[in-house]
């Protein structure tokens, strides 16, 4: 029996992270049912529960010592973890598992990663170091690709793929409308779903979501439906969002916790999706639902790129007017983008093709 660890940003309740996991841990079992994965989270019982693997701390050094030395490969998996605007500790983190991995001599696989930005240029040596020492690196993006090359990693080693979770089917809908009906959310009306986050404390970009929100319910008839990707963390945020608006009673926060195929099933029951979160933006595309970009990241911009999509601008200089046509343009053209997405499904299948030829060197 062939053994993988897995590590990242698991166990945190971050929607978009677990369904990297789900989506990475459904493409190598497809290929080999028998592989034992070890996935490395913050919450292991959780993770366990959830994913079906085994699962040790990411505090733990002994165990994933252990785990490390009896494994084939190492997978560092999906997301932005390569960056440093969100923590300096945590990059320094996933440096040092990468960097256990080699040392043990273990194949070591960066799979569907965003990279950057890496601000420190201590950190970019370090960064161009140890990845010029791994034996794959697969990136979800081309910014992420040229960002890379920009450190210095070797061009040989990196290779663009598409983000993990676009290798989901879709899933049935009835979930999805169960819980709407749950928390009274009326059929029969144009849904709207809108999954917004905190971002540093100016928060006027909200004010401007819910002018949008009032707009789309005056002139579409809307309901509205606030969406934390990440629960509880982004509840605050939608709440926010719907203390502004007008017509609060013609919206409805969501605040339940979502596995991946739930999250799937209930966007599918949207007409269409406005985004902060990258894997809200993702489960629309998946499930076929037209969305609107907010950006407050890189990543997000480099999604919106590769699928020829529609974003209303950044955070910082957010208007509800340029929201409202952005809505415009991707209801009347929701179709347009399906020819990309299937190309981008296909790439994302390659992630797991490069992993298991490292399993078989």
């Amino acid at each position: 029996m062939r053994n993988v660890v897995i590590s990242g940003y698991y166990g945190f309740a971050n929607a978009g992270d677990e369904a990297m996991l789900a989506a990475i841990i459904k493409a190598l079992h497809s290929k080999d049912q028998s592989l034992k994965i070890t996935v490395i989270s913050g919450n292991p019982e959780a993770t366990q529960k959830l994913h079906k693997v085994s699962s040790i701390h990411r505090f733990s050094p002994l165990a994933i010592f252990s785990a490390m030395s009896k494994a084939q490969l190492l997978i560092s998996g999906g997301g932005s973890l390569l960056q440093d605007v969100t923590s300096k500790r945590s990059l320094l983190y996933y440096l040092s598992i990468l960097t256990m991995g080699k040392l043990l001599g273990k194949e070591v696989m960066l799979f569907a990663q965003g990279i950057g930005p890496i601000k420190s240029s201590f950190l970019r040596k370090l960064t161009k170091y140890v990845c010029s020492y791994v034996d794959i690196i697969t990136v979800r993006d081309k910014d992420s690709l040229y960002e890379l090359r920009r450190i210095g990693v070797p061009e040989n080693k990196v290779y663009l793929t598409a983000d993990a979770v676009m290798t989901l089917p879709q899933e049935p809908k009835d979930f999805g409308r169960k819980l709407l009906d749950e928390f009274y959310v009326p059929q029969g009306r144009m849904l709207i779903a809108i999954a917004v986050r905190k971002w540093r404390e100016d928060d006027s970009y909200l004010l401007e979501i819910a002018k949008a929100a009032d707009r789309l319910i005056d002139d579409r008839n809307a309901h509205i439906v606030l969406l934390p990707l990440q629960y509880p963390l982004d509840v605050e945020a939608c709440r926010r969002v719907q203390q502004m608006m007008v017509n609060k009673v013609e919206s409805t926060v969501l605040a339940a916790d979502c596995d991946t195929e739930q999250f799937l099933s209930l966007i599918g029951n949207f007409n269409l999706l406005i985004g902060m979160r990258l894997h809200a933006l993702i489960f629309a595309a998946v499930m076929d639902v037209p969305f609107v970009a907010v950006s407050y990241d890189p990543k997000i911009d480099g999604f919106v790129k590769d699928v020829n999509g529609i974003s209303a601008g950044r955070v910082v200089d957010l208007q509800a007017d340029n929201i409202i046509n952005c809505v415009r343009k991707a209801l009347f053209h929701k179709d347009a983008n399906k020819k990309k997405m299937e190309e981008l499904r296909e790439k994302a299948m390659l992630n797991a093709e490069e992993a298991f030829k490292l399993l078989h060197k």
